[in-house]
């Protein structure tokens, strides 16, 4: 349950007249409300993640899209305009007159910290560039990466404390348990370590999403085929339900696709890291290190 449940009313300012530091402050003032870890967002700068509980903020990933109209609300630009791109669903934006902030669909999923939120901005064309932020804001592959390292490192050490309170044979179970997680946390701290063993690692991760994605979208064309094939049959039943067996695949494709772009864009940037990112994998090594250690007492 959220700590803060008053939504104070935001004054849309355009983005145009605040700096990037400014836009970052107010987006997250006006995510608070979201938030369940008091203690983290207390003292959260830029590269918080609004998702989890552990270092992050503790917003559910339901609410994204209601920190997206969060954001909106609080913004005017001029890249109001909505391009159609031919051949597709999709459009791209161009400026046209001052006007609310808008969005791009999907790209929110990748706005999971209030600076990674200001660079969407940015390449969006809400916002000109700035290097000299950009340089301070980590990654999202980063981002995800330690996060998994902070979620393997606190599981670690929860399952050291029960181990340590058992007896007999449910002790005897606990540890080869411990033993089996005490490896893979060695084991991706080694991965951390190495930035072209990560990006690897999340390459392998995008080729399985890829392949679940193409999977969808051969089985769609076949349905639309079936479709197709039945329309001038006159078989009303079977085409309502292969009509409803379209709109499920439908939907599951388009969960698919944005997991495959959460996954893409983690793959393409592990590789690359900046001074930024090393103080965040040197961190989460650390207590990798040190929840291993603690286990290895144990066991």
């Amino acid at each position: 349950m959220a700590f803060m449940r008053k939504q104070a009313v935001v004054e849309a300012i355009a983005l145009d007249a605040i700096t990037p530091d400014d836009a970052e402050k107010r987006i997250t003032a006006g995510v608070k409300k979201y938030a369940t870890n008091e203690a983290n967002y207390a003292q959260a700068d830029g590269n918080t993640p609004y998702l989890g509980s552990i270092v992050g903020m503790g917003i559910e990933s339901s609410n994204l899209a209601d920190i997206t109209m969060s954001i909106e609300r609080q913004f005017l630009t001029k890249m109001t305009a909505k391009v159609p791109v031919a051949g597709t669903n999709d459009f791209t934006l161009a400026a046209g007159e001052l006007g609310k902030l808008r969005i791009l669909d999907g790209q929110d999923a990748l706005a999971a910290t209030p600076g990674l939120s200001v660079k969407m901005l940015m390449d969006l064309g809400h916002m000109p560039k700035n290097a000299a932020y950009l340089d301070k804001v980590v990654s999202f592959a980063y981002v995800m990466a330690c996060g998994d390292g902070w979620k393997m490192a606190d599981a670690l050490k929860k399952m050291a404390a029960k181990a340590e309170k058992l007896e007999g044979a449910e002790r005897a179970d606990a540890l080869t348990n411990l033993k089996t997680l005490a490896a893979q946390a060695k084991d991706y701290d080694a991965v951390l370590a190495d930035p072209a063993k990560l990006a690897a690692a999340k390459q392998k991760t995008f080729a399985a999403d890829k392949a679940s994605c193409d999977a969808l979208t051969n089985e769609l064309n076949v349905a639309l085929d079936k479709i197709k094939g039945l329309s001038a049959g006159g078989d009303a039943a079977a085409l309502a339900k292969l009509r409803t067996e379209e709109a499920e695949i439908r939907t599951r494709l388009k969960m698919s696709q944005a997991k495959l772009r959460v996954s893409q864009e983690v793959a393409e940037a592990a590789g690359k890291r900046r001074p930024a990112e090393e103080a965040k994998v040197a961190a989460v090594r650390a207590a990798l290190q040190e929840a291993v250690a603690a286990a290895s007492k144990l066991a």
